[in-house]
């Protein structure tokens, strides 16, 4: 039996772990953190379970392409998704907005506030509705289908390309009243991103297709590690991977941090790639396109996480909420034009029951908090700092938060990249701009046979979608090479 070995038991690694093992490889993935699941993270604090991962995850209805994906690897065993009726409830320029999941009651709503922009907006949800009809290929890495996904897609292609070629800046700008502008752009407050990235979600959500997962982000990775046990795989918590072991111009195995080596007929990274390529490999065998890449790296910006523990009830009210203070919130050396935050009160797994967990973040400069680090006293007096900011925020939408407040966390770049070892904090790797959108970068390496590379690194835009389809469509490959039939047994 042939062994692989993987590094990362993210979502990407144990799903690639699950369908080897499926294929009868003898399957262990090494783990340099406690827990299965990466940056899909879900941590405790006394009675409360505070996550800032996973909000929604697109694919997950059973109409949607990709469902397979979630029974084939038993997720819906274990893994109810709640689907709410409100994506987002958004408050500026006088505006109460409520952005309705279903498409029909998010057009009247937009129109009842914005009469003068109806034609623009009949427009834009016109579209949504067709791509309500969107079904793209399970095995495709998505934006870049093969002949057969290009065929089935055939009819949404002309929108397809054009939506994908402007950024959500550009389409935004069409629209004349600036506090729709403001509304929309707090919807996906992305600009680079294509615009494509307004469109699908809403349809998606609009289908049922785009569910919460119960029990939080955590219990999303267990239920794909637990298969992955299951199935006669193994692994390896608390084991930090130094080197890749080459041996005659193929991957032979690892080395962990305590100097142990283990063998193995193929190694597939499921990590940080930057670590993979420039540390675990030292710089050898890069192709030219990771070079590019990372001279002109264009990162999903690293975020700073508050979590608040609340003696109140949030139920009833829209799980995710963005709102525009009187004053730009100043901390961390930037100004904050809006504040973001959600509630779980739909997820009993959260707060003991009249109670509630409050998330909230937003985007940061990694250099900042890198070059607090040497100094423990300034570096927690600044995350303080940002508590106390953020709450007093928050009081002006929720009057005495602060004082129920029991338990409260503050996550930042460098806690991601200490818990996770993604580069520079960022935990979606590659920001899909517009140049980057529908592009996958080499999974294997000139020169170093039996080396494969899956994961959010090699797709810009990640998302848990594509790193299952992604490893998916992985050890499908290895198997031909190998020799085997693809299996999912």
């Amino acid at each position: 039996m042939k062994k692989i070995i993987i590094i990362g038991a993210g979502v990407s690694g144990l799903a690639a772990g699950c369908y080897a093992a499926m294929n009868g490889f003898d399957t262990e993935i090494f783990e340099m953190g406690s827990a299965p699941g990466g940056v899909c993270a879900s941590w405790r604090r006394g009675e409360y379970l505070f996550d800032h991962c996973l909000h929604w995850v697109l694919g997950s209805g059973k109409g949607n392409s990709m469902y397979p994906l979630f029974k084939e690897l038993r997720i819906t065993d274990s893994v109810e998704f709640y689907q709410s009726d409100r994506f987002r409830r958004i408050k500026c320029g006088g505006k109460d907005v409520t952005v309705y999941t279903d498409i029909d009651l998010l057009e009247k709503e937009l129109i009842s506030h914005f009469p003068q922009e109806s034609k623009r907006l009949r427009k834009m949800t016109a579209k949504v509705r067709f791509y309500t009809r969107f079904r793209p290929p399970m095995d495709a890495d998505f934006g870049n289908f093969g002949f057969a996904g290009i065929l089935k897609m055939l009819p949404f292609m002309p929108s397809f390309l054009r939506l994908k070629s402007i950024t959500v800046k550009k389409y935004i700008e069409q629209f004349r009243d600036p506090v729709l502008r403001e509304v929309l752009f707090s919807m996906f407050p992305v600009p680079d991103m294509p615009a494509l990235m307004v469109i699908m979600p809403l349809a998606y959500f609009h289908n049922h297709e785009g569910g919460y997962p119960m029990g939080g982000s955590l219990n999303f990775a267990r239920a794909i590690a637990d298969n992955f046990i299951r199935l006669g795989g193994n692994i390896r918590y608390r084991e930090k991977v130094n080197r890749i072991i080459v041996d005659g111009g193929r991957a032979a195995g690892v080395e962990t941090k305590n100097g142990e080596k283990h063998y193995a007929d193929i190694v597939i990274s499921a990590c940080d790639a930057r670590t993979v390529l420039y540390d675990m490999l030292e710089g050898k065998y890069m192709p030219r396109a990771w070079e590019e890449i990372f001279k002109k790296p264009c990162l999903w910006p690293p975020i700073v996480c508050v979590s608040l523990g609340v003696n109140r009830d949030l139920s009833g009210e829209a799980e995710l909420q963005t709102f525009k203070p009187d004053n730009p919130v100043e901390v961390c050396g930037q100004k904050l034009e809006r504040i973001y935050y959600s509630h779980y009160c739909h997820d009993r797994a959260f707060a003991p029951k009249g109670k509630s967990v409050i998330a909230m973040q937003f985007d940061t400069d990694y250099g900042y908090w890198k070059a607090l680090s040497g100094d423990k006293k300034a570096y927690e007096n600044e995350k303080r700092n940002v508590l106390n900011a953020l709450v007093a925020a928050l009081e002006t939408q929720l009057p005495g938060v602060g004082e129920q407040i029991e338990a409260s966390d503050v996550a930042t770049p460098l806690t991601w990249e200490r818990y996770t070892g993604n580069w520079m904090g960022s935990y979606e790797g590659w920001l899909p701009e517009v140049r980057l959108f529908g592009r996958t970068l080499p999974r294997e390496l000139q020169g170093l046979s039996n080396f494969y590379l899956t994961g959010q690194w090699v797709f810009p835009g990640g998302g848990v979608p594509m790193c299952l389809s992604m490893a998916r469509r992985l050890i499908k490959q290895i198997c031909v090479r190998e020799g085997r039939d693809f299996s999912l047994k």
